[in-house]
């Protein structure tokens, strides 16, 4: 039942020369763990970099999201016209039920990016649940009420300057120029207003 004097002496012996190598190389291991933090914090940085480094840039049309509050803080919440998925607009899926949200929850779905007559402004195409063969595209998850989010749907703004964006997003002038990587990641990389 109970340990012996003896026996708890034996196990710290045991236990003291691994303590005194790890105190030994306290500052080493602290270094080791401060380094995997910078690192892990760099490899977020750049996985969300990769498209400015590698991407396409296109202008995109954005839709007014909610005329009451478009404004929160200091960030402008963006909409587009591809950002929700129509009713059987997937092909080779059953009919029934259309693309019910409920069966594509949480799926990567595509969306092929078409170039207007300009060649400058794109607009949203087909949507698939595997990458287009060629061409531009987005890569987004489904969410509820058959929203895709491609993580391009808020941009920050100078504080100050919400209004004129306000303004132009009412009179659909307002433009989000997007970087779209050959994965069809994408990021925003700033608001045009034409």
């Amino acid at each position: 039942m109970f340990e012996s004097s003896l026996d708890q002496t034996r196990r710290i012996s045991r236990v003291g020369p691994l303590v005194d190598w790890f105190k030994t190389r306290e500052r080493a291991w602290l270094l080791i763990g401060a380094a995997a933090q910078i690192f892990v914090l760099l490899g977020m940085i750049g996985l969300h970099s990769i498209p400015f480094l590698r991407g396409q840039t296109v202008l995109l049309r954005v839709q007014p999201v909610d005329p009451r509050d478009l404004f929160r803080g200091d960030y402008v919440i963006l909409g587009y016209d591809f950002s929700r998925l129509p009713a059987n607009a997937i092909p080779g899926l059953p009919a029934q039920n259309g693309n019910a949200s409920d069966r594509l929850q949480g799926r990567t779905v595509y969306v092929s990016l078409v170039p207007e007559a300009d060649g400058l402004h794109y607009r949203g195409g087909g949507y698939s649940l595997t990458p287009p063969a060629s061409g531009l595209f987005l890569r987004g998850t489904l969410n509820g009420w058959n929203r895709i989010d491609f993580g391009i749907d808020r941009y920050y703004v100078q504080e100050g300057t919400g209004h004129k964006y306000e303004e132009a997003l009412r009179n659909r002038h307002l433009w989000a120029e997007v970087v779209v990587g050959a994965d069809g990641q994408a990021a925003v990389e700033g608001l045009k207003i034409q």
